[in-house]
């Protein structure tokens, strides 16, 4: 604290911020919001602290009430003054919209003479199922729309929005889980698509709708029923689409058939065979065959698997293409042969995925923290088991986020992050800031 006061950066004072007694906060809060410029700066930055913001909104013009209300972190408090203090149609909007705002916030702006605010608060997925119910009964299209997508309306409400709605209310109304089986069945039915593809998607729809979807006469459709997320695995097994773009979404699933399996890793599709060959159930012969297809995204799929074994690795650690080498680079599990395998890697991706790797040895670390491409550079300092010899190269780096990045590394000596509070840069003077509140913090008794 008496580093902070006596610099007087208002950047470091943010980064510390959270991290300081709250009775010691208003000490800070004289650094940080000491003139418009900086007021302006913290009252629209997403990473700006819930009580800094609340201690803003207190008393706060125009240009820093409306930047307040349009930042997603702002606290239902700060919103709830700025309500009260006459905010313009414009403010009352955003806030009618604003994930922190409360029920009894939306309650009251539910009752808002303008439509577009009562339309926000219908679209505002904290809004109460009474609310929801309320604004639903108004004749108005968009804001049928949005109640009928609102995760708090209840059964009553979609019922009456479906009986009363247009295709696009009703296609809402199928999509949403709290719609009843009644519904659901009627809009599986539906002539229109859209209706069709919203209830595919459905995880409140029955497996036997499910799996009559799953044959519509519309790709889109069974797409829809292929994604979602209730989909049994017996509507998975007897899986065979013409369509690429639903096989696609098939060769995403974790539960499939082995035959299925088999076959998806043989599809005409690149984007198919990418999908499936990260699936972890996979044989052992389907990898090896998958790491030989023609297809680089393909390869690469196949060094994330999870189940890839180690020789496939050493085969693949050889690849000609320098991204499938970099897939391999990732893993950290890789065996000790592969590592020295890519020992003398000179591909920026490969060195940036090695840069990354707890299992990377240290002297290779540091070549890493030198290398000329700063991005390469900066993979090291997102790597928690960095050595400190590379760290300390990194706090020298020319390029401002490699520094900013490396302030917040648990790993990052204090002597460096202290060195680091007189960066030029106000992003790495908040970020050692934080890094050593953290610390001072932790070690209080």
């Amino acid at each position: 604290m008496e580093r902070l006061l006596e610099a007087g950066d208002p950047y470091a004072a943010l980064g510390a911020y959270p991290h300081v007694e709250a009775g010691r906060r208003p000490a800070l809060e004289g650094i940080i919001l000491s003139s418009v410029r900086l007021r302006l700066i913290v009252a629209a930055a997403p990473y700006a602290p819930a009580g800094l913001l609340d201690r803003l909104s207190c008393g706060a013009g125009a240009p820093v009430a409306l930047r307040l209300v349009k930042n997603p972190t702002t606290p239902a408090s700060a919103l709830d003054r700025l309500l009260r203090n006459a905010a313009d149609e414009r403010s009352r909007r955003y806030i009618a919209a604003h994930p922190r705002a409360d029920a009894a916030i939306l309650s009251r702006l539910a009752e808002d003479g303008a439509i577009e605010v009562r339309r926000a608060v219908a679209g505002n997925a904290r809004a109460s199922a009474a609310v929801i119910a309320r604004l639903a009964a108004e004749d108005d299209g968009q804001m049928a729309r949005n109640a009928a997508a609102a995760p708090q309306a209840d059964a009553a409400t979609l019922r009456a929005l479906w009986d009363a709605g247009d295709a696009w209310v009703r296609a809402e109304v199928a999509a949403h889980p709290n719609c009843q089986a009644g519904i659901l069945s009627k809009a599986a039915a539906a002539a229109d698509p859209l209706i069709r593809r919203k209830c595919a998607a459905n995880p409140a729809i029955d497996d036997r709708t499910l799996s009559r979807l799953l044959s519509d006469p519309d790709e889109r459709v069974r797409a829809a029923a292929v994604r979602n997320p209730a989909i049994s695995g017996d509507c998975l097994d007897e899986a065979g689409d013409p369509s690429a773009k639903v096989r696609r979404h098939f060769a995403r699933h974790s539960r499939l058939a082995p035959a299925l399996l088999a076959r998806l890793a043989s599809d005409p599709d690149v984007w198919v065979r990418r999908w499936i060959a990260r699936n972890p159930d996979l044989t052992c012969d389907l990898l090896g065959r998958m790491a030989a297809d023609p297809q680089m995204e393909v390869r690469r799929s196949v060094a994330r698997n999870p189940s890839c074994p180690p020789r496939l690795l050493q085969a693949l650690g050889s690849d000609p293409q320098p991204w499938v080498r970099a897939g391999v680079a990732l893993r950290e599990d890789l065996p000790e042969t592969v590592i020295a395998l890519l020992a003398d890697e000179q591909d920026r991706d490969v060195l940036g995925a090695l840069g990354r790797n707890p299992r990377a040895p240290a002297t290779q670390l540091d070549a890493i923290a030198r290398h000329p491409d700063k991005d390469v550079r900066r993979s090291v300092a997102l790597n928690p088991a960095a050595p400190a010899s590379a760290l300390a190269l990194l706090a020298a780096d020319p390029y401002p986020l490699n520094r900013a990045v490396l302030a917040g590394h648990p790993n990052l000596a204090l002597t460096l992050a202290e060195r680091l509070l007189h960066d030029p840069e106000p992003q790495v003077r908040f970020a050692a800031a934080a890094r050593l509140a953290r610390a001072a913090a932790a070690g209080r008794p």
